[in-house]
């Protein structure tokens, strides 16, 4: 589970595509604090290659399609191969066409717009699918699941960085790192004692934890090997935190639809707002950590 809302939109008219404002539509998706994926196909061919059809959020479809008598004929077989994903059927003609075509075929779960209005429909439904997902079991995944890529994201900065040092910094980063975590790990000192007489990168990334990847890359900040970020905050208090009150905390509920999460004595609110501003934030911090890795490839 991660923060991707996915959208497949067929259309055989590439030129529509080249008028559309998906731009626009790309930044709506990420105001819900999702990575917006929009794929356009202009075949069938290309479409079923996308299959199977449950790793999309929203399916978008021109009712008007060559090879088809009618759209609806198109999704009638999706419908038919058990895909229950969302589906917009759109048309350039009348709607009330449209519902009696749909009605006529008995297709369930379609959503139906003008082709004028598209954009604005496939706003509206989307925000509706990812009210669905948001519960808090889902979140408290979603949010495993992507410190779990920020710990990889890291892991790169750090790697990348680190072979970037001279060999004087290097070391001073390998004994900060082991002086550090022989405080906090006595159960693993056999591996400690093994890094400290062959200190290098991968076994230092392997006895390390989310905290200590930022630990680390925190090291690395004061040296001119790493590119300082403007937009790299407080990662600790603004993502490891919530996850830590997610994954390990006591909740019970509180006020519309929110809870209290207890652990190691502090407290964390959440609600729909925190939800949003967690979401936007690790997607912030993704952002960021790409940014650097870029950076280093130059």
């Amino acid at each position: 589970m991660r923060l991707v809302f996915s959208v497949l939109w067929f259309d055989d008219d590439e030129e529509y595509f080249d008028s559309l404002d998906i731009e626009s539509l790309e930044k709506e998706i990420l105001s819900w604090g999702f990575w917006p994926k929009i794929e356009k196909v202009t075949t069938p061919e290309d479409f079923s290659n996308r299959s199977p059809f449950e790793l999309y959020d929203l399916i978008v479809v021109d009712r008007n399609l060559e090879g088809y008598k009618d759209g609806q004929e198109f999704i009638s077989n999706i419908r038919g191969n058990a895909i229950f994903t969302e589906i917009i059927f759109y048309t350039a003609g009348n709607t009330s066409d449209l519902w009696e075509a749909i009605r006529t075929k008995e297709l369930e779960g379609v959503f139906v717009s003008s082709r004028i209005n598209i954009l604005s429909k496939i706003e509206a439904v989307g925000r509706q699918s990812v009210r669905k997902i948001l519960d808090l079991e889902n979140m408290r995944g979603i949010v495993m699941a992507e410190v779990g890529e920020l710990d990889h994201l890291l892991d790169r900065i750090i790697t990348i960085g680190v072979e970037n040092l001279p060999e004087e910094q290097r070391s001073l980063v390998f004994s900060r790192f082991y002086k550090n975590a022989i405080k906090q790990n006595e159960s693993r000192s056999h591996d400690l004692a093994n890094f400290k007489e062959s200190p290098n990168t991968i076994d230092m990334l392997g006895l390390c934890d989310s905290n200590k990847r930022w630990q680390n890359f925190k090291r690395l900040q004061s040296y001119e090997a790493l590119v300082q970020d403007e937009r790299i905050g407080d990662y600790i208090q603004e993502v490891l935190a919530p996850r830590n009150f997610l994954a390990h905390g006591k909740s019970e509920p509180y006020g519309s639809g929110g809870h209290i999460f207890r652990y190691q004595g502090k407290e964390y609110h959440f609600n729909d707002n925190t939800s949003l501003k967690l979401r936007q934030t690790i997607l912030r911090y993704n952002s960021a950590f790409s940014s650097l890795i870029a950076l280093f490839k130059k």
